[in-house]
């Protein structure tokens, strides 16, 4: 079959998408969710990405059935980035998170999934930012992190996808500044969810921790987080399992180790962690420690306290001894 043929038969189906028949719509809708099942089908369908993606958006708004449909399309096609870019410029996260405000939706879980593809892109996290608005900076991230807390839980888990969305804007500067603003509180939301029976609650969240953590003094939120002791105990535990039972996932235990480590490297984070009395807790945790990446992570934290001349001073511990010996 020719091209000619594909684009035609392709701007067949998106008519029929924007058909004022319900039942021709909903078959159309099929068709393209089928298509958008399969990379083929993908590049088939962005062709005439131009008019199938704003008649998918329109379709988010129908009943439960079309709308479930659009957005599983929408979720596989934003695998691609030149998908994401003209979402994005199609205002997709103003879109989602009016949807998202409606008590009653249906598809909310489906629409945070769609919300995390976007926020792969920097421009898709500047637009739940908000940053271009003086009055409502901030406020998109400031529900979705008040659902995902309020979800926690439930099940099924509709919200857990946000903590991907958690994870992406604290790959930028402006997100991490903005969500750990004083008095947010972010810090301890996130250490929460890492009790989480969700997997992707809790690998998210560790990872938004670490994002945080690793340019805290670049970013000027060193202090914000330091401040927060009794949830860097908390982590600390989770990650050590000395008075609690500890994370399950070596991935998570070793986000978790390197937010450690980013903290451990900065004189005022290494000296609140030293009280919090971290070496000891990580002398435990690496008893007990069998993944290979965390126990690497265990050890350059080792090396940073040890290195430090102020705590060297104050314990007398000798610059070549192990983990074992802190």
């Amino acid at each position: 079959m020719t091209d000619s043929n594909d684009r035609q038969e392709l701007l067949d189906l998106i008519e029929f998408l924007n058909s004022p028949r319900r039942e021709v719509q909903k078959a159309a809708i099929g068709l393209v969710e089928g298509l958008a099942g399969s990379l083929e089908g993908i590049e088939k369908l962005l062709m005439e990405s131009d008019k199938l993606l704003p008649a998918l958006l329109r379709l988010i708004g129908a009943d439960k059935d079309l709308s479930k449909g659009a957005l599983t399309s929408l979720i596989n096609l934003s695998q691609k980035e030149e998908a994401v870019a003209a979402l994005v410029k199609l205002k997709v996260v103003g879109r989602i998170m009016d949807y998202l405000r409606e008590d009653n939706n249906e598809n909310v879980g489906l629409l945070i999934m769609l919300l995390a593809n976007v926020t792969t892109s920097d421009s898709g996290c500047l637009r739940l930012l908000q940053l271009d608005s003086t009055s409502l900076a901030g406020f998109n991230v400031a529900v979705l992190l008040k659902r995902f807390l309020d979800s926690a839980g439930r099940q099924p888990d509709a919200h857990e996808h946000t903590a991907l969305v958690l994870t992406n804007i604290t790959r930028l500067q402006q997100g991490r500044q903005l969500l750990l603003e004083p008095g947010r509180g972010t810090l301890q939301a996130l250490v929460s969810q890492l009790d989480s029976p969700s997997q992707m609650r809790r690998s998210g969240c560790a990872n938004a921790i670490r994002n945080c953590c690793f340019c805290a003094e670049e970013d000027k939120t060193l202090g914000d987080l330091l401040a927060d002791r009794a949830s860097l105990e908390n982590l600390l535990d989770l990650l050590c399992g000395v008075t609690r039972k500890k994370e399950g996932d070596a991935a998570v235990r070793n986000s978790l180790a390197e937010s450690v480590e980013m903290l451990v490297s900065t004189e005022q984070g290494g000296q609140v962690l030293w009280d919090l009395k971290a070496p000891e807790m990580l002398r435990k945790g690496y008893e007990m420690e069998e993944d290979p990446e965390v126990c690497a992570s265990m050890e350059r934290i080792a090396q940073l306290f040890l290195s430090d001349s102020g705590a060297t001073e104050d314990t007398g511990i000798d610059q070549d001894v192990t983990i074992e010996e802190l």
